[in-house]
């Protein structure tokens, strides 16, 4: 008996990986005799819309490069883990409990050389009852330009919860700073010390217990920032 399974990629702004990804798997043809039956495997991609939490999901395995940042995808695939067994990499809960914060917080216990790193109340707020009269009581005016000094330059800025880029940007002084601070909206951010020089821009995939360690390029046009060079690293 033929049994196709279904691997659904999750997906946002990917634009080159998904197009390798599923040439690969089409011409490999896979046909793979398990347990007395021959198993093919599909790809399709993971759509966005309105779902029944009592819905079945068609995916065996999802791949998921959106839910880091977006939620109703993240939510339905915590569904589709509860309700119908499937088997997800990215772990969506790892995702809301692992942000930037909490990690640079056990790096630094742990005496990881991580560069100096404040957090600074959002510039603006989503009305509720109770804010008017928190702020006022208990919010404390503060000197963003003695922050930056503090911290010194350059400096990064980016959500504390972020992921993929998202509204980070390179502050060289206070007038950046200050300008960057008012475009930050209700985001919740992080300034850090930028490491300036470096030798390399190093990123780890993991997969499981497994590591590599990639160059990256972030100067480079998207499809151009992992670089394939080798043996860039002494250890």
């Amino acid at each position: 008996m033929t049994v196709t399974r279904k691997i659904g990629l999750s997906l946002g702004a990917d634009i080159c990986w998904p197009l390798c990804y599923e040439q690969i798997v089409d011409k490999l043809a896979l046909a793979i005799p398990w347990q007395g039956d021959t198993v093919n495997i599909a790809v399709e991609r993971v759509t966005i819309e309105p779902f029944d939490l009592q819905q079945p999901c068609q995916y065996d395995v999802v791949l998921d490069r959106l839910t880091h940042w977006y939620h109703t995808s993240r939510e339905w695939i915590k569904k589709a883990i509860l309700m119908d067994g499937l088997y997800v990499l990215n772990n969506p809960w790892a995702v809301q409990s692992m942000e930037k914060h909490t990690s640079y917080c056990a790096m630094m216990k742990l005496g990881m050389p991580i560069p100096t790193t404040w957090m600074i109340p959002p510039k603006s707020y989503e009305p509720t009852p109770d804010l008017a009269p928190t702020l006022k009581s208990y919010a404390k005016l503060f000197d963003l330009g003695a922050v930056g000094n503090a911290i010194g330059y350059p400096m990064f800025m980016k959500p504390y919860d972020g992921g993929g880029w998202r509204a980070v940007s390179r502050v060289a002084d206070e007038s950046q700073l200050r300008k960057r601070y008012e475009e930050s909206g209700k985001g919740v951010m992080h300034l850090q010390a930028a490491v300036n020089p470096f030798d390399s821009f190093v990123r780890c995939i993991g997969l499981g217990p497994q590591t590599h360690l990639v160059k990256y390029l972030p100067d480079e046009p998207l499809h151009d920032r992992y670089s394939q060079e080798q043996d860039f690293v002494s250890a």
